[in-house]
């Protein structure tokens, strides 16, 4: 069991110059601050991990330097963070990320620009020394948008430890200013028999939890629950804040059975490294089937997040025919808190063994192999975050053209099971067509509810496909003839909007890139790869009156091209 008491009182000594600053950090926005995102809010495969501020449904807001320091890198993506500033504070060993920015300063757009030309590349990522574009607090140093992987105008702003680059809750830097008297809402509860171990009810399958609500909101379990052996729980709960509609995460989860303190999480900052052991954290088979995440209050042996700490990994154990009551707690970061009491009827029951025939045993901390015909696999040390019993099986596979490869379906495990560290898995194609080049192969993972495919891609080596793969789940070979898609957007109205805009879209493999030229030169298109849409504004610098030849180029994952020819007049 983790001691709290010195790993906070070690904490506050690290982080003092830290709090320091939290004393004094600015609003970064010249407007109320109200959040749409929170830090540590559960996301696909990742943390969130800053705070979300809304900009009042509109964009180009002036972003603001919370504390002196020099604008230290900027990055510019189709995706992820969009157009994103980074500021090291050195004096206060911090450094703040703005994200989804509309635009930059002039002088800075000037130079990303400038590398954007030199490099024939939208994306760029460009970092500065300490004395090249020094600011001070309350410098503009963007305006706000919604560019990158972003649902609408906000701004992302992140606080990291210049120190370790832990990622740091921002929130408590402006709680003053941030109202919240709503308290967390506990939405479904769940119970878990531990695989070999434990029974509830009489079955080793998980189970949800039948409540409704006192008149403070609690949770009253309506049901008995006879349990024996090990078990755990697990919630889907959201915390609410004043004045919105918005859904948060859950800053703070207690566990305690008859008094005893088995299971804490606390996030307040974790390491990007950290991040993806939110697949532990949560039900990973709940996420992957129907997109909704119940949090475990119990560890995996492979979970090594720092924010967690528990006693039996926070695992209950019922040896004894009489009642444990177990408490969930849930707190944000203002105190307020919502509980849960379950009682939990202890019942002798035979327990029922792992299902262990015709599997294979993997090991979460060993290096683990696996083949079978048409199949190869790797899983590195700690890919797992329990030992488990793969059962695999393999089914044949209908191809979706008389062109396709032959490759049937290999299903890994009955479920999808995440990986920590990706996994090296190579298929067989029993079939090898001269009509097909080698880089139109890939694997892809086929979801088995829909029939839908993702694309993983590969290497194509002597009749097989070699590949890395982050979840156990059903995979096979298929090819991508298929050039992308290349559709302009109204072209005979791009002299008057003094822009040029066009859509691109593939069907399976992906973009890889794409180059637009005019007249033979090089042409900056931005490309927002939420809207899967290019867009190049008339520049005077490069693009004179007159008339003018378009050629657009888009390539996809496996080589295939599409090329797009148009003649218009600025």
């Amino acid at each position: 069991m983790k001691k709290y008491t010195l790993v906070i009182i070690a904490f506050l000594l690290v982080t003092s110059p830290i709090r320091t600053a939290a004393q004094r950090l600015s609003n970064p926005l010249g407007i109320q601050l109200q959040l749409s995102g929170g830090f540590g809010d559960l996301r696909a495969g990742h943390y969130h991990a800053g705070i979300d501020i809304r900009t009042q449904s509109s964009e180009g807001h002036p972003l603001l330097a919370v504390l002196d320091g020099y604008i230290s890198r900027v990055t510019v993506s189709p995706g992820g963070y969009g157009l994103a500033v980074y500021v090291t504070h050195p004096v206060d060993s911090l450094i703040t990320v703005y994200g989804h920015l509309q635009r930059f300063t002039p002088t800075m757009a000037d130079i990303v620009k400038e590398k954007q030309y030199e490099k024939e590349s939208f994306s760029v990522d460009i970092s500065f020394q300490p004395d090249v574009i020094p600011v001070n607090q309350g410098d503009v140093i963007g305006y706000s948008g919604n560019t990158g992987n972003s649902g609408g105008p906000h701004l992302h702003f992140e606080v990291r430890d210049l120190r370790t680059n832990e990622l740091i809750d921002p929130l408590p830097f402006y709680q003053s200013q941030i109202p919240d008297t709503q308290k967390p809402i506990i939405r479904a509860l769940r119970i878990y028999p531990m695989e070999g171990k434990g029974m509830v009810n009489g079955s080793d399958k998980k189970q949800n939890i039948e409540f409704g609500f006192d008149k403070n909101g609690n949770p009253v379990i309506t049901k008995t629950i006879e349990a024996w052996g090990e078990i755990g729980l697990g919630i889907r709960a959201i915390d609410r804040m004043n004045g919105t509609n918005f859904s948060y995460g859950i800053k703070d989860i207690l566990l305690t059975v008859d008094s005893i303190e088995l299971y804490r999480s606390y996030i307040d900052r974790f390491s990007s490294d950290e991040s993806r052991y939110i697949n532990s954290h949560t039900d990973y088979e709940e996420w992957s089937k129907n997109r909704s995440f119940y949090i475990k209050t119990f560890t995996d042996a492979g979970n090594k997040a720092r924010f967690v700490a528990s006693r039996n990994s926070g695992k209950i154990t019922i040896l004894e025919e009489r009642i444990y009551n177990a408490v969930i707690t849930l707190t944000d970061l203002y105190g307020n808190s919502c509980q849960a009491n379950i009682k939990i009827t202890g019942k002798k029951q035979e327990i029922t063994p792992p299902d262990t025939v015709g599997s294979t045993l993997l090991r979460w901390y060993d290096y683990n192999t696996f083949s079978a015909k048409g199949i190869r696999m790797t899983l590195p040390r700690n890919s797992l975050y329990n030992n488990l019993y793969m059962h695999y099986r393999v089914s044949p596979n209908s191809p979706t053209s008389p062109s396709s490869p032959t490759s049937p379906i290999h299903q890994l495990h009955p479920s999808p099971v995440s990986l920590h560290y990706p996994a090296q898995l190579s298929l067989f194609i029993d079939s090898v067509l001269p009509s097909i080049k080698p880089n139109q192969y890939g694997i892809v993972r086929i979801n088995l509810n829909d029939g839908r495919r993702t694309w993983i891609g590969g290497v194509y080596r002597d009749g097989w496909i070699d590949a890395q793969i982050n979840e156990l789940g059903a995979y096979t070979v298929a090819c991508d003839l298929n050039p992308p898609k290349i559709t302009p957007i109204d072209p005979l109205r791009w002299r008057n909007k003094k822009k040029i805009s066009i859509r691109i879209s593939d069907d399976l493999s992906g973009i890889s890139s794409y180059k637009g030229e005019i007249d033979g030169k090089y042409a900056l298109f931005e490309y927002d790869s939420k809207n899967a849409l290019l867009t190049y504004a008339f520049d005077d610098e490069r693009l004179h009156p007159g008339a003018h030849h378009l050629i657009m180029t888009v390539t996809d994952r496996c080589g295939n091209q599409s090329e797009y020819h148009f003649d218009f007049t600025r």
